[in-house]
């Protein structure tokens, strides 16, 4: 008896330990992305077709909002709702009729518009099944019989595409899998062990290998669009959250600093209560960018903000190489210019080709309300 309790022990102890999942993509991993505080990009998500006999046309339904839900989580996108747009123009027909209160009458033109439409099929759905025949196979026992270790795997595919709004152009386009498999035990010719209970749709797939090929697949489709999206997309920033290494001033000097406690400054230009002045010590280096000029800029002889000057092509990208590197992927206003919008203080960059010449100029949030304050501006 005791021989056996250790049969069963080993048994139980190496089929449990069987569980397999693969997962086909690279990227960042779900712990990155969910830390992710940088610009957003706008999305929408369209149904998914069903191109594979053994899926139904309510799991497209069922994958287009577990995906919308797993993308929103991220914290990378603006998810723009599609299918209830209809629902959304009643209720601006409604708001418009004399049956509703004028003060709570939704506005037009205050949808946003999603840049990208992100749209799918399901190519490939094999639901888990289970037996002895393929990948199974029989453990004798000492009293005859046997111990029947049944594998059972699933797998799902699907193929995404992102076009670009405006252009009706497929920006990327990939395949992402999910495969699951584990193995059971079942007692020959004497019963089977916790048998699963097949559904028809995704919710009947709790706790099996289904369910799991499904989540991974999910786990791969958003790893791949935060990664096929171009950076250019990533454009919407959230003042209130800032930006990394977000600073309080440039090279040690705060924001509102007095002029005159300042070494080595040099006034350039005066316009009023405006003054922009140079450090004649000022090393004009910014990584592998080399800086024509860095001016500092103040009102009422406090600094107020920076202007840092390059010259060329290369020089712009090296200075911006430095600068998303230092404060992380800005918001992009156009293919040469970027924005980082923080709640201390707010960096612009830009390249000029007509000039060959790059700006980036760094403002005090701070300042800046007193300005506005001061002039009405």
């Amino acid at each position: 008896m005791k021989k056996l309790t250790l049969i069963y022990v080993f048994i139980f102890t190496f089929v449990f330990s069987q569980v397999k999942t693969e997962v086909k993509t690279e990227g960042l991993n779900v712990e990155e992305v969910l830390k992710y505080e940088g610009p957003k990009a706008r999305i929408a998500v369209a149904r998914f077709d069903v191109k594979t006999p053994k899926a139904t046309w309510e799991m497209g339904n069922g994958v287009r909002d577990m995906l919308i839900d797993a993308l929103f989580k991220t914290g990378k996108f603006i998810i723009l709702e599609k299918d209830a747009l209809k629902d959304l123009e009643e209720e601006i027909k409604l708001g418009e009729s004399e049956w509703a209160q004028k003060s709570k009458v939704p506005e037009k033109g205050l949808f946003e518009g999603a840049d990208i439409i992100v749209t799918g099929a399901i190519t490939g759905f094999e639901p888990h099944s289970e037996g002895t025949g393929g990948g199974g196979f029989v453990i004798p026992l000492p009293f005859g019989g046997g111990v029947a270790v049944k594998k059972e795997q699933a797998y799902i595919q699907a193929i995404i595409r992102l076009v670009d709004v405006r252009t009706r152009r497929v920006i990327n386009s990939t395949t992402v899998e999910g495969k699951a498999e584990k193995t059971k035990t079942g007692i020959i010719a004497g019963g089977a062990i916790g048998s699963v209970i097949l559904g028809g749709g995704f919710e009947k797939y709790k706790n099996t290998p289904t369910e799991e090929a499904v989540l991974i697949m999910l786990n791969n489709a958003v790893k791949e669009i935060s990664r096929l999206v171009p950076e250019s997309y990533y454009r919407y920033g959230d003042k209130e959250k800032g930006y990394k290494n977000e600073p309080d001033g440039f090279r040690n000097i705060k924001w509102a600093t007095p002029l005159n406690t300042i070494l080595n400054i040099k006034v350039l230009t005066t316009d009023g209560n405006y003054k922009e002045c140079i450090k004649t010590d000022d090393t004009l280096q910014i990584k592998k960018a080399k800086i024509e000029r860095i001016i500092y800029r103040f009102y009422k002889e406090q600094l107020e903000g920076v202007i840092i000057e390059t010259k060329g092509k290369e020089n712009f990208e090296n200075l911006k190489e430095a600068t998303i590197e230092n404060f992380g992927n800005g918001i992009y206003k156009g293919e040469n210019e970027l924005k980082w919008e923080g709640k201390i203080t707010t960096i612009n960059l830009k390249y000029i080709p007509s000039e060959e010449k790059g700006i980036l100029i760094m403002t005090s949030e701070e300042m800046k309300k007193k300005i506005e304050s001061d002039t009405g501006f």
